[in-house]
This record gives structure tokens, C-alpha cells and sequence, in this order.
């Protein structure tokens, strides 16, 4: 798992990972989705996308069920720059995991999920940007 030693708030994530990997069955869905939401912070948006997929990658791996719910995260900081593909959404995951000097570095299981399960995973990523590109849509209209 992921062995962070700053932000403070991926410092807790790791230790949160930790937990999650050694007693899954302590923890409910919601609570697991609650603290790899707060680990989040406010940037520019791709740096968001980019620190979202090495947030959300170790989540994917111990909680694959919820993988449509995580990947939302990066998705919607890629709709607000203005993306609308799915295969360019999959490009820029994939590219999270082989940069030289990534924002937040993924972990070594992280980079494994980005490369092996990501790149896989394109119904998936289109049926969650449609989505959520349709919210983001009904959220201009209101």
C-alpha cells in the first residue's frame, strides 16, 4: 500500500489503506468512500486529476465493487478541463502512472492498477463520464 509522508492528509489515507487491507470487514462502503474523499485538496484541475488517480488507485485495488464511484473523483476534474473522450480520460490515467515527476506519486500497486486494470476499463470510464458529464451539464442549467 501506498507509504505517503506528506500532505498530511495522504499521510492518514495510508494508514486508512493500511487498515482497510488488514480489516476490510471493519469498515462499510461509506466510510471507505468518505476518507478517500477527504484526501483530496483543492489545486488546478489536472494536477487534481493527477493526484486523484494516485488517491484512488489503492481504493480501486481493495475495494474493486466501488471502482465506478472512485474513478468519478479524477473524471469530473477532467470534464472541468474541458474533456469529453473516454479514451483520452484513459490516456491521461495511464500517463499518471509512467510520469517522471508526477504531482503525487503513485505507489507501486497504484501504478500496477493505472496500467493493468485502467487501461481495461473503457466501458466503464465512458458510462461514468457520460454520466457525470450529464450532471455537470444539469448543474450549468440550474
Amino acid at each position: 500500500m501506498p507509504t505517503w509522508t506528506s500532505p498530511p492528509q495522504l499521510v492518514a489515507l495510508a494508514a486508512f489503506y493500511a487498515q482497510a487491507q488488514a480489516h476490510p470487514e471493519t469498515l462499510s462502503d461509506a466510510v471507505f468512500l468518505d476518507n478517500v474523499k477527504a484526501a483530496h485538496w483543492p489545486t488546478n484541475c489536472w494536477s487534481y486529476a493527477e493526484a486523484s488517480f494516485a488517491i484512488i488507485a489503492p481504493a480501486c485495488l481493495l475495494r474493486p465493487h466501488l471502482t465506478a464511484e472512485l474513478i468519478a473523483f479524477p473524471i469530473d476534474a477532467m470534464i472541468a478541463c474541458g474533456l469529453e473522450d473516454a479514451e483520452q480520460v484513459i490516456a491521461i490515467g495511464l500517463d499518471c502512472a509512467m510520469r517522471d515527476a508526477p504531482y503525487v506519486a503513485p505507489s507501486e500497486e497504484g501504478k500496477r492498477w493505472l496500467t493493468q486494470v485502467w487501461a481495461g476499463l473503457g466501458e466503464v470510464v465512458q458510462t461514468v463520464l457520460r454520466a457525470r458529464l450529464q450532471a455537470a451539464l444539469a448543474d450549468d442549467e440550474d
